[in-house]
């Protein structure tokens, strides 16, 4: 058996699993830990906000500037103070200022997870990526066992057919090692995904 039948399938393998693992880190966990650092710094601002001088409430417009420090943050607050109605009284200037705001909607009902988590880590096409790498192992078995089928030769030599089917244990135990490390792959991406998603859903819950 040359060479690059022997190793050629499993290098291409091995090199497709370094891909995925790496789209992987690039595209999911490095934009998870950056999404949860915007929605820290997003609490911890929320948490210290004090009403402007001279007011019981705090302006949304400082809320806006102040707290939510990207894009999407930003929408939702928008779309929720829409829900917002301002209850006012005269103070002893005669004038009207607004002592509370009162929503008529629920904050989860904006600042959903689905918007601020699951769109932009695209958690749907990762929660199933396990699945893909499980698969890419199974491909990487079967294509060792039919390499090495194809190369068995039976001959009347025996010599020849012991080294025939040392040959094909051996490509079969280098497939096995294969898929055995794209399966422990899939479960590794399954704990990092779901301790990233858990976590960016607690943080959202909070900010909520």
């Amino acid at each position: 058996m040359s060479f690059l039948s022997q190793y050629g399938h499993i290098a291409l393998i091995s090199a497709v699993l370094g891909l995925i693992a790496l789209g992987f880190g690039f595209n999911f966990v490095l934009p998870g830990l950056r999404l949860g650092r915007q929605h820290q710094a997003a609490i911890t601002a929320l948490q210290n906000l004090k009403p402007d001088i001279g007011s019981q409430v705090t302006d949304l417009e400082r809320i806006a500037q102040e707290v939510m420090g990207n894009d999407r943050l930003l929408h939702c607050w928008k779309e929720f103070t829409e829900t917002l109605h301002p209850q006012t009284r005269t103070n002893e200037f005669g004038q009207e200022e607004v002592v509370r705001w009162r929503a008529t909607a629920m904050a989860e009902s904006f600042f959903t997870e689905q918007a601020l988590v699951d769109t932009p880590l695209k958690a749907e096409f990762y929660k199933h990526l396990p699945g893909i790498l499980t698969g890419i192992g199974i491909i990487g078995t079967f294509s060792g066992l039919i390499l090495g089928l194809i190369d068995f030769e039976v001959s009347t030599d025996a010599d020849q057919v012991r080294r025939s089917l040392a040959s094909l244990i051996q490509n079969v135990g280098h497939a096995f090692i294969v898929s055995a490390s794209a399966i422990a792959l899939a479960m590794f991406f399954i704990w990092i995904e779901k301790s990233v998603v858990t976590r960016r859903y607690r943080e959202v819950e909070t900010l909520c």
